[in-house]
């Protein structure tokens, strides 16, 4: 059985969407909120009752459709941890990929061409039916030190797995 080099573990952490990110985004929409009502006022000043219901309505709805929206997209904190015997991907919501060491297949870093690392990507070997090649992928701004997870990963990896460098965005 082929196993890692890795002694002991290692990890790798995505913080998530910054809170920064998120005061800004909720004043936005709070914003956002808040000049709508104002337009339903003034509409509602000159006597434009109806369309200032309706069009509130549909502005409010938009606006709401739009913040699920942005909580569905938003990052998920997670670590990456290399372990004696696999590669694991752990996020808040409790999702935990795991790939042995042994079922790694490849390993694909991308780059730009001024040679600045985007993002690395892990993927296994198909074991079972419906499962995808492709494990995982994190960005330069998903995870706190990319280089430091490409570098530990290229240690890491057995000999039958494969790894990958490629420019991207030419």
């Amino acid at each position: 059985m082929a196993s890692s080099p890795v002694a002991h573990e290692k990890v790798f952490i995505g913080p998530g969407l910054s809170r920064f990110k998120l005061i800004v985004t909720i004043l936005a929409l709070v914003c956002a909120v808040g000049v709508v009502l104002w337009i339903a006022f003034h509409e509602m000043q000159q006597g434009a009752m109806a369309t200032a219901i309706g069009s509130t309505i549909a502005a409010l709805v938009f606006i709401a459709g739009f913040a699920y929206y942005l909580r569905i997209i938003a990052p998920v904190p997670f670590t990456i941890t290399l372990e004696p015997e696999a590669l694991v991907k752990r996020n808040r919501n409790g999702e935990v990929i795991e790939i042995r060491w042994e079922e790694l297949a490849r390993i694909r870093e991308e780059f730009f061409p001024n040679g600045t690392r985007i993002g690395v990507i892990a993927y296994r070997k198909i074991t079972e039916p419906g499962q995808k090649a492709k494990a995982w992928a994190v960005y330069r701004d998903d995870v706190t030190d990319l280089d430091g997870l490409a570098e530990a990963l290229k240690q890491a990896i057995p000999e039958t797995c494969q790894w990958q460098s490629e420019t991207v965005h030419e």
